[in-house]
């Protein structure tokens, strides 16, 4: 008995020497602790609509990270829902780019929106390699306000998800992602899913997932006039 309970305090005064060494380890100045390394804070842009900003669990659309906007179909208001975090950036001298967009976007529309013209960007790579790409460069390039870009005929898996979201992140970077509404039930790292539906002259949103915040709640936006028109400009 009496060496067994030699080894077990041997045990246990090694223990103790070895957190004394860690702990002094951990004093030293050279030495990089990531708990004591400061969050970086990323407040989000205003929507311009402030009963979904309410929503939002930073009071906006997601700031370095991905939104995915999934619907049906193409032109039901998906674009006027973040025309003025748009606007908003072109006009604070930011860049937005377009990504392979599926119709040729009217410039004159875009203007009286609010959109600065000479801060808009579209590209059209060529092919999904190239297309990825890009729209990971850009995102990380941190000279880009917001991309948007859509989900073509071939579907990004979950990690080239993940590689668009961190590239946001690492660029500061607000990106929106178009997706068919099929997506809805298959997992994704996107901070944000809205799912949009259109609905008797309103625009029906679906708050599918967003990370730090509440999910499944449902809000619905006129599409006509108050949607698309900014009779103010936002600051």
């Amino acid at each position: 008995m009496g060496s067994a309970e030699n080894f077990i305090e041997n045990n246990q005064l090694d223990s103790q020497e070895k957190h004394q060494k860690l702990a002094q380890l951990l004093t030293r100045a050279d030495i990089w602790q990531a708990a004591n390394e400061p969050r970086r804070q990323r407040n989000g842009i205003a929507s311009g609509y402030p009963s979904l900003d309410a929503l939002l669990a930073n009071h906006g659309w997601p700031r370095g990270a991905t939104t995915e906007l999934l619907m049906d179909q193409m032109g039901i208001g998906e674009l006027t829902l973040i025309l003025p975090a748009l606007a908003n950036l072109t006009q604070r001298g930011q860049m937005v780019i377009l990504v392979n967009p599926p119709h040729i976007p009217y410039a004159p529309s875009l203007a009286n929106s609010g959109i600065h013209l000479e801060n808009l960007l579209i590209l059209h790579p060529r092919g999904p390699k190239d297309t990825l790409w890009a729209i990971e460069q850009s995102l990380q390039s941190g000279s880009c306000g917001a991309l948007l870009s859509w989900q073509g005929r071939q579907s990004l898996n979950h990690k080239d998800l993940r590689r668009l979201q961190l590239a946001a992140r690492n660029g500061d970077c607000l990106h929106f992602h178009f997706r068919p509404q099929c997506e809805t039930a298959n997992p994704s790292p996107a901070s944000l899913r809205l799912e949009l539906t259109p609905r008797e002259g309103e625009l029906a949103l679906r708050l599918l997932k967003q990370l730090g915040g509440n999910s499944g709640q449902n809000l619905y936006l006129a599409r006509a006039a108050k949607l698309v028109r900014r009779d103010q400009p936002m600051h």
